[in-house]
């Protein structure tokens, strides 16, 4: 007999092998269950005491000595039912506690040009159809190549995830981030207020980054900052043209 699915409710060998022993002796006294299940006086009264507990096997005493039976096989449902509901009720702290671990911010550091590509790409890696990406434009140098090849590649990117892509960007800068807008990869609005430059959020992600001499990026993981530049960007939009 395959005795591994009472392996896996937690019983051990030797309860098992009493239990079964009980199923074919009947009702019995203990030296009885030692000599047929095969295990030592000490295992079995304890495997006894412990079978008993969990609603597996009872017994009745005569004088002074008890005989064991096993219970209905089918007692195991209430068995299993009662290791569910135990499960149950610690199954909203274990979410809280997963809740937790996800909502940890967490921070990753990009240097040089690469560096900067690989993380707005990362920013948009579990991304899905209908999510979010807001940005207030990159402070660069327009005639930088690497830098609109990069965006040249980035903006269908963006656009094959069906990503709503919005942008605010500087009056300055208009002529550059047009053509992009015309094509259907974002939409824009401009303006002649001071807006915080590079910076993209996308989900529960915030990128800050700075071109300069040594670019670097900053990945950013954290619900509440997202939550509060997404609002901000949001009111700067809405009184943007």
């Amino acid at each position: 007999m395959d005795t591994k699915p009472l392996e896996d409710l937690g019983l051990t060998n030797a309860e098992i092998k009493v239990y079964l022993s009980l199923l074919e002796i009947g009702s019995t006294k203990a030296g009885s269950i030692i000599e047929k299940a095969g295990v030592q006086s000490s295992v079995v009264h304890n495997c006894l005491h412990t079978l008993v507990e969990k609603g597996l096997i009872s017994y009745i005493k005569k004088g002074k000595i008890k005989y064991y039976q096993a219970d209905n096989p089918k007692n195991f449902i209430d068995f299993i039912d009662e290791k569910k509901k135990n499960f149950e009720n610690i199954l909203p702290q274990l979410l809280a506690k997963q809740k937790i671990k996800e909502e940890r911010n967490e921070a990753e550091i990009y240097e040089g040009f690469k560096g900067i590509m690989n993380m707005l790409l990362n920013s948009i890696k579990n991304t899905k159809h209908g999510d979010e990406f807001l940005f207030f434009s990159a402070d660069a140098d327009t005639h930088n190549k690497e830098v609109q090849h990069f965006f040249m590649r980035f903006d269908p990117k963006r656009k094959a995830k069906k990503l709503k892509v919005n942008g605010i960007v500087p009056n300055r800068l208009k002529l550059y981030f047009e053509p992009r807008a015309k094509k259907g990869f974002m939409k824009v609005k401009y303006t002649n207020q001071t807006i915080p430059p590079n910076m993209s959020i996308c989900n529960d992600a915030v990128a800050l980054f700075s071109w300069g001499e040594k670019p670097v990026g900053y990945l950013i993981h954290s619900k509440q900052l997202a939550e509060k530049y997404t609002k901000f960007f949001h009111d700067m939009w809405d009184h943007c043209k």
